[in-house]
């Protein structure tokens, strides 16, 4: 009488570790190339749809920076109203006037603010025009009327009324002259292209 037949671990009916119902070794190199292609294309299509809307927000969130630059590159060029002719004394005795203008960074804007000073001289039809900075330190120069000088009160930096230095002199420079629109003047208004220049430099260098 013949004994049953069984499946043990060495029987050839025996299913091998690793093996699958149809005697396969798991994926076929196929089938993982396949698994591996999808994976791949997946990542790039998502990586597009993401990159596509963090591209967009970044255009938005530094939109504003751009034009602050695209404004910077004329703002050097930009001149600025501060009188009027009419306003200034015909002897040529120097006035102090403010300069105002839009403060803008890459997101707000503030008007009408203070940047600065500058000191005009009507000379007939012509306005001569220094920044009322002094180069030495960054103090700010006044009008000596007794003496007919500009004196700085800060380290005794002096100058004459076309700006030149007074020596002896800290200051590595004469007091900063500034470009008058001459077509504005014909209008009877005093427009000024305001620029600060560092301190403490023998050349004139912007800020």
């Amino acid at each position: 009488m013949s004994k049953p037949t069984t499946a043990g671990a060495s029987g050839a009916g025996a299913v091998k570790a690793g093996e699958s119902d149809h005697g396969h070794h798991g994926p076929s190199l196929e089938e993982r190339r396949g698994f591996l292609g999808a994976s791949i294309a997946a990542g790039t299509v998502g990586a597009v749809i993401t990159a596509v809307p963090l591209g967009a927000g970044s255009l938005v969130l530094l939109d504003p920076v751009r034009r602050r630059m695209a404004q910077g590159n004329e703002g050097g060029k930009t001149y600025l109203r501060v009188a009027t002719v009419d306003s200034l004394p015909a002897d040529g005795t120097p006035v102090q006037v403010p300069v105002i203008a839009d403060l803008t960074d890459a997101w707000n804007r503030e008007a009408n603010q203070p940047i600065g000073a500058v000191y005009l001289i009507r000379k007939g039809a012509e306005v001569q025009c220094f920044n009322a900075i002094c180069p030495h330190a960054g103090c700010f120069v006044s009008f000596a009327a007794d003496r007919k000088v500009f004196q700085c009160p800060c380290h005794t930096s002096a100058f004459n009324l076309d700006g030149s230095i007074i020596a002896p002199s800290p200051s590595p420079r004469d007091m900063d002259g500034l470009d008058v629109d001459a077509e504005k003047l014909k209008q009877g208004e005093v427009w000024v292209r305001f620029v600060n220049y560092l301190p403490g430099k023998h050349d004139q260098v912007e800020k």
